[in-house]
């Protein structure tokens, strides 16, 4: 950090800055520098200013108007003159404390001093104007311009730094509508339904608007039912919308739709019986034939050719024998069978071979009945054993539809002794199963739009608040709207926020007008046209000053009157503010050891005010020179 030593120059002391070798301890070294500060002093307001600094250092954060003027000075070690800074040709004090932490205003009389503090205040800044008398104070005091007299107070703030500065920011951005918030009653939020309630209840009430045609009535049918019969009925209804789903990925085979509209009213179901049976042993012998040698028949067999095979067999598992002289009736009778048929490359002979021939008749004789049956209900006819599959899988899937429509058909004739719900066709199957599921999804209609009904009713009683986005959310619930609800809601948040604003806007507002009732109508009447102007002054003797340090935050500029003649001890003032402006009075002398002596040393930015005679510059090593009369604003080392 810094160290810090006296050292005799002139007949007087002067502060002596270096670098210290105590990395690491930047509080010890600021104490030293607060304690050499204090040393040039011996009035009871710099040891008041003392001991409080060294509290701080030891509890809270290092004020930063102070660490500053330490770095600064830290960094002016060296006894050759910084490069010269070039400013703007008409910079002004305010652009010029943006920018630096430590400003001298040299040659600056009290008018010149009065508007400096007005564009200060115009600015937003909390400055607080501090001399060695009274009469300084009340010399500027006197001359500040109209605009500017309202937002003077003679001591600090009566509210703490953080409520005056959330005062500013409510001011700042106060509204017209914002305060209109204040006459309105706005309920909490746990007065209003959660959003996603409301989500659900307009999606029950959205599917009874959407009702399929003819079942309107089952929702009404299904609230008086008990939980078991109720889930009966729901698991009928969703094996129908399975079942029926399965067949849609056939919708380009018509058949299966109609055959499944005749089979619900048992037509053509013996013969969907037999066809079934005959189709799955047909696949069944057909997947046993891939297993053995390939069967045929070389010509056309005759008549009762599977009765003749079948007796010898029978006669083979017997015992019989086959001979070749001899021979029994059996052999004789199925020889000339056994002649056309041919198993892989061979005459059938085994037992097994007979048992191949047999299949292989039957399976011919269950296509033949396929094929017949295809006709009589109109399939389609398979051409191959892939088409054979693909009916017979078609098939199931409409026995499954047919179940399911079945029973369906049966429990909605007996959800009441009255009921008047039927199922006559395929497409009411549909869309009772889905009224069903709808129900046992989303509940009733009638009743979600009851609730949204009474949920508004409730929301819009007696002392109904003047609040328009109440308004929106109690015709959101009765326009069955979730998407306008949850918007109104969502600005009724805003609206507590704004309100609660507003409030804290009128108390603080009225506990500064206590204190300062000038300052509170001044700040309430530009809020509204220059919201930048909230700044306030406060004069303070500097004996005052040091003797009660404000806390932090409490200001952001210490403009210092007479500093030409104060002592090093009063930049222990630096730590009332981040930024200090040092005010030397036209034709001053400087004799170090000062404040504005110091402060040139730390290379604080000086700008030269209006005087008849010249003016006297001090470079940064210290020597000085003469210098034609600078206007006001122009700013120079």
């Amino acid at each position: 950090m810094t160290a810090v030593a006296r050292r005799r120059l002139g007949g007087g002391y002067v502060l002596d800055v270096g670098t210290a070798n105590t990395a690491g301890e930047d509080d010890a070294d600021l104490a030293v520098f607060v304690d050499r500060l204090a040393a040039a002093g011996s009035d009871r307001a710099t040891s008041a200013a003392q001991a409080q600094l060294l509290r701080t250092l030891a509890d809270g954060p290092t004020p930063p108007g102070l660490r500053r003027l330490a770095e600064a000075l830290a960094a002016s070690v060296s006894e050759l003159p910084p490069p010269p800074r070039r400013p703007s040709e008409n910079a002004s004090v305010v652009a010029a404390v943006r920018d630096n932490a430590l400003v001298v205003l040299d040659g600056f009389d009290t008018a010149a001093v009065a508007g400096t503090v007005a564009a200060l205040l115009a600015d937003g800044r909390r400055v607080v104007v501090t001399a060695a008398t009274p009469a300084e104070l009340a010399g500027v005091r006197g001359a500040l311009p109209a605009g500017a007299v309202d937002r003077v107070l003679t001591a600090l703030p009566g509210l703490s730094p953080a409520e005056l500065r959330e005062l500013r920011r409510l001011l700042a951005t106060s509204t017209p509508q914002r305060r209109a918030r204040a006459g309105q009653d706005l309920p909490p939020e746990s007065t209003f339904p959660p959003v996603a309630e409301i989500v659900d209840l307009c999606t029950q009430a959205a599917h009874g608007g959407a009702a399929r045609p003819g079942a309107w009535v089952v929702p009404a049918l299904l609230t008086g039912l008990d939980a078991n019969r109720l889930a009966a009925v729901t698991s009928v209804a969703q094996c129908v919308d399975r079942s029926l789903a399965d067949l849609q990925s056939l919708a380009e085979h018509e058949w299966a739709w109609r055959l499944l509209s005749e089979l619900i009213y048992s037509r053509q179901r013996a013969t969907f019986d037999e066809i079934q049976q005959d189709i799955a042993q047909a696949v069944a012998a057909t997947e046993r034939a891939h297993d053995g040698p390939h069967v045929e028949f070389v010509d056309t067999p005759p008549p009762g050719a599977i009765e003749v095979l079948l007796r010898y067999r029978d006669f083979l598992s017997a015992g019989g024998r086959t001979r070749s002289v001899f021979r029994s009736s059996a052999q004789r009778e199925v020889q000339p069978v056994l002649g056309l048929g041919r198993v892989g490359t061979r005459v059938p002979e085994t037992e097994e071979d007979v048992q191949r021939l047999i299949e292989h008749v039957e399976l011919v004789e269950r296509w033949d009945r396929v094929e017949a049956g295809c006709v009589e209900l109109g399939l389609p006819v398979p051409g191959d054993e892939r088409e054979l599959l693909e009916l017979a899988d078609g098939l199931v899937k409409v026995a499954a539809a047919a179940r399911s429509v079945g029973a369906l058909r049966h429990d909605v004739l007996f959800l009441a002794p009255d009921s008047p719900l039927s199922v006559p066709d395929v497409e009411s199957a549909g869309e009772i199963a889905g009224a069903i599921l709808d129900f046992a999804d989303h509940g009733s209609a009638d009743q979600a739009g009851r609730r949204l009904d009474a949920l508004a009713d409730a929301l819009s009683g007696p002392a109904l608040p003047s609040a328009p986005e109440h308004q929106q959310a109690v015709a959101a619930l009765r326009a069955h709207d979730a998407e306008a609800y949850a918007a109104a809601v969502d600005a009724l948040g805003a609206a507590r926020r704004d309100a609660h604003d507003e409030a804290r806007r009128v108390a603080l507002l009225q506990r500064l007008s206590d204190s300062a009732p000038q300052l509170a109508a001044a700040w309430d009447a530009i809020a509204d046209t220059d919201p930048v102007a909230l700044g306030l002054a406060s004069f303070v003797p500097a004996a005052a000053l040091l003797s009660a340090l404000p806390p932090p935050d409490t200001a952001d500029v210490v403009l210092v009157l007479g500093a030409a003649g104060l002592g090093v001890e009063r930049l222990l003032l630096t730590a009332v503010a981040p930024r200090m402006i040092a005010v030397v009075e036209p034709g001053a002398e400087v004799e170090p050891p000062t404040l504005v002596s110091v402060l040139r040393r730390a290379s604080a930015l000086v700008i030269r005010g209006r005087s008849n005679v010249p003016v006297q510059v001090v470079p940064i090593n210290g020597a000085a020179s003469r210098s034609a009369p600078t206007p006001i604003g122009q700013a120079g080392r």
